[in-house]
């Protein structure tokens, strides 16, 4: 029987999140997904999706997630990152000033989209544009910084230790950009890790060189079925009859609000969102192996 499995990975800085996701298709003969992206000069927590995991991709982009990130002041990069042209500034901070611009970062905040994302304009990825050297306006976003707190601060190196929990969406190398500018001495991300998405964490994730169709058939540390990946949401346990309803993509009637697991006598069936006591269906899962 297909997998369809949710693979926590701890990315090493240097590959793209493609490459991770061709490392796990190989061999393997199954579609291969995963549930946002992380930079190549960035490390930590990809979510790979395999099988009918491709399915609740937007529900997992959808948790918060979680950042450790260092930002280097008195300097700037044409990509908000050290991947870029980087140039001093020749200004210096005090860890008062970066504490004191923080706070301006906190709760919901506008960003501008950066040049290097893969945003849309007119059609086209920002980053090719970018590629060739075009400059155009970038549309700007309303994001939600839950949390920010300094770490460290090195007054010799001139860097910043960050804790971040952001909503999907946020550029953090914006932010380190934007935090150079209030302190007024410009400044990039140096290095950023992602820690967790939602509850699902780097300390439970397996390193992307011994993936493989016989690791992911033998479960274990990093490899969760549809019913654990989906474990932030509450279960409603519905009938034979609504089974069959669920299962073809029906609403069901007499249901909680708020989204939800949809299980039946045999086993998960989807999620759904309930809204007036009717629950219309957010994804369908036909019968998936365990493992």
């Amino acid at each position: 029987m297909p997998l369809s499995l949710v693979l926590l990975v701890d990315k090493p800085a240097g590959p793209t999140s493609f490459d991770i996701v061709r490392m796990a298709r190989k061999g393997l003969g199954e579609k291969v997904g995963h549930a946002g992206t992380l930079d190549p000069f960035a490390t930590g927590l990809l979510l790979i999706l395999v099988g009918q995991a491709t399915r609740i991709s937007s529900l997992l982009m959808e948790l918060p997630k979680e950042y450790e990130v260092v930002i280097q002041f008195g300097a700037i990069s044409s990509t908000a990152d050290p991947t870029g042209d980087i140039r001093q500034t020749g200004q210096r901070v005090e860890g008062s000033q970066v504490l004191a611009a923080l706070e301006g970062f906190r709760g919901k905040i506008t960003q501008r989209v950066p040049m290097t994302s893969a945003v849309k304009v007119g059609g086209e990825a920002l980053y090719r544009k970018a590629h060739r050297g075009e400059v155009v306006e970038t549309p700007e976003r309303q994001v939600m910084i839950h949390e920010l707190t300094m770490l460290d601060f090195n007054d010799l190196a001139q860097t910043a230790l960050l804790r971040t929990v952001t909503s999907s969406g946020t550029y953090v190398r914006s932010l380190a950009e934007d935090l150079g500018r209030a302190a007024s001495a410009g400044a990039y991300a140096a290095s950023l890790r992602r820690l967790c998405c939602g509850d699902l964490c780097v300390d439970d994730a397996v390193s992307p060189e011994i993936l493989s169709p016989e690791r992911l058939r033998l479960g274990g540390q990093g490899v969760l079925t549809l019913d654990e990946a989906l474990s932030f949401l509450p279960v409603h346990q519905v009938d034979e009859r609504e089974a069959v309803i669920a299962s073809n993509g029906g609403n069901l009637r007499e249901a909680p609000p708020g989204r939800f697991r949809v299980r039946g006598p045999g086993g998960l069936l989807g999620g759904c969102e309930g809204r007036a006591g009717m629950a219309r269906p957010l994804v369908v899962f036909s019968k998936v192996s365990e493992r």
